[in-house]
């Protein structure tokens, strides 16, 4: 399993970077640090795999770390100063240059890029290219087939979820959590306990969403992402 460091002193590009790593079933764990100070000293500590890494830092440049790196961890650079993209390509460890705001495209095609240079992990694709469009579920004593594009959202209720289908509804015993890391990509947790299906959006304010004609809440440690992921989904 990978092992990433993101440093950003952005919440949002921290969080929407970690929501995007979270897709990845080969991606085990994200550490994030704010300024290079703090990066340097977790890459003294620990060793990471993959480094996305912002230029515009509280104290140090990007370019500086860089320099300052002990070991030639493969690094994405993630940040708006487009002028350091040619320069960046001196460095061996660059392995992609993404000018924010970022998509999920733009990011799955870097972490690709970075997953054919590594010869262990090519055994695990990424989750999108795994995830299958069909979910087998018990409901009961019975098996339920599910066409996830056909979820509208999902909802948890104690220990089980409820899928919310164009025409019917399904509960299952399961953990909303372990599910989220199941769907495809369009998917997206807005609260503890819904997921949507961003096909079916219709709107969204700063409370709630409205998928179909259901108004569902917007958790307020959700709210820090949920722009910004809409945001790139739009493009």
């Amino acid at each position: 399993m990978v092992k990433c460091l993101i440093i950003d002193d952005d919440p949002l590009i921290v969080d929407l970077l970690k929501h995007f790593c979270s897709k990845q079933d080969w991606i085990g764990s994200c550490l994030s640090v704010e300024d290079g100070n703090q990066a340097l000293q977790a890459l003294v500590n620990q060793n990471f795999d993959l480094i996305f890494l912002d230029y515009n830092l509280p104290d140090l440049k990007g370019q500086k770390i860089l320099d300052l790196m002990a070991h030639k961890t493969p690094t994405i650079m993630v940040t708006s100063e487009e002028k350091f993209a040619s320069t960046s390509y001196e460095y061996d460890q660059i392995i992609d240059f993404i000018v924010k705001p970022i998509s999920y495209e733009r990011f799955l095609k870097a972490v690709l890029r970075f997953q054919r240079k590594n010869v262990a992990i090519q055994s695990n694709p990424p989750a999108q290219e795994v995830i299958s469009e069909r979910l087998f579920v018990k409901d009961g004593t019975k098996t339920v087939l599910i066409n996830t594009p056909e979820i509208r959202y999902i909802k948890s209720e104690a220990n089980y979820v409820v899928f919310y289908l164009m025409d019917k509804k399904v509960m299952s015993l399961m953990s909303l959590k372990k599910l989220e890391l199941e769907l495809p990509p369009y998917f997206l947790r807005i609260h503890k306990s819904f997921i949507i299906n961003l096909n079916f959006l219709v709107s969204v304010s700063t409370e709630e969403c409205l998928v179909g004609d259901t108004e569902i809440p917007i958790g307020p440690t959700y709210k820090t992402i949920i722009h910004d992921v809409l945001n790139n989904w739009a493009k």
